[in-house]
């Protein structure tokens, strides 16, 4: 396809007029021209760095993203490259950081080694004597509600927890990504945590038959680390 032809097109989904430049730059990078290539990287470079040293600051690991991330991009699959998902609709410095964030996170997940229970070190790392009592007790019962509250939850709240909880965005790169304002993308992740700590609180107490004095630490042991242990759930 050719630029003026790639142009039209992306018009017609929604490129913005600011980022048509960057537009041009992603096509001609996706062909292999090596001047794009060299003011592509020269763009990026600064994001690639943050995201590589966000999880570890040796520069080899860097060096590991920028390759991943090169591949990721520009190497054509089926005749197509990544970087042509990029529609205008952003800069393209924002999307490739997004991308970079990505790869970074899933280098370091496929290094670490297997966790027997996803859920174990959340336990023993549990400061409430009460609430480490409680969840080495029922950490079955514990993962299996949250295991039902994710999975009952809409796809785009499920998405975003994992976006967020996982795979480490910031709130703005969230907006950037569903183009939606930054408290709009707040909004949906404290929502969908809050939707899935009140589902999973019902779940134990109906599972538990807990007396009503009971009731008041299953909503602590729920709340308790939620974040951490939604991140394990998913992550797993």
């Amino acid at each position: 396809m050719e630029w003026p032809e790639a142009l039209e097109r992306a018009k017609q989904r929604g490129a913005k007029p600011e980022h048509l430049g960057d537009l041009e730059l992603a096509w001609a990078a996706g062909r292999g021209d090596p001047a794009a290539l060299r003011r592509l990287e020269r763009l990026i470079a600064p994001d690639v760095e943050a995201a590589a040293r966000r999880l570890d600051r040796d520069p080899q690991f860097a060096d590991e993203v920028r390759q991943a991330l090169r591949v990721r991009l520009l190497v054509a699959v089926d005749g197509r490259t990544r970087i042509d998902d990029y529609a205008g609709r952003g800069p393209l410095r924002g999307w490739v950081g997004v991308a970079a964030l990505r790869v970074a996170l899933n280098l370091k997940r496929s290094a670490g080694p297997a966790t027997p229970d996803i859920l174990a070190e959340l336990v023993s790392g549990e400061s409430d004597p009460e609430l480490r009592h409680l969840k080495a007790l029922y950490r079955a019962e514990f993962r299996e509600a949250l295991e039902s509250a994710l999975g009952a939850l809409p796809e785009r709240q499920r998405a975003v927890l994992r976006l967020s909880y996982v795979d480490g965005l910031k709130l703005a790169q969230l907006a950037r990504l569903y183009q939606v304002h930054e408290s709009t993308a707040s909004r949906w992740v404290s929502q969908a945590a809050a939707d899935v700590a009140t589902d999973a609180r019902r779940r134990l107490t109906a599972r538990l038959a807990l007396s009503p004095s009971s009731l008041d630490s299953v909503a602590r042991m729920v709340l308790s680390n939620l974040d951490l242990s939604i991140a394990r759930i998913l992550r797993g």
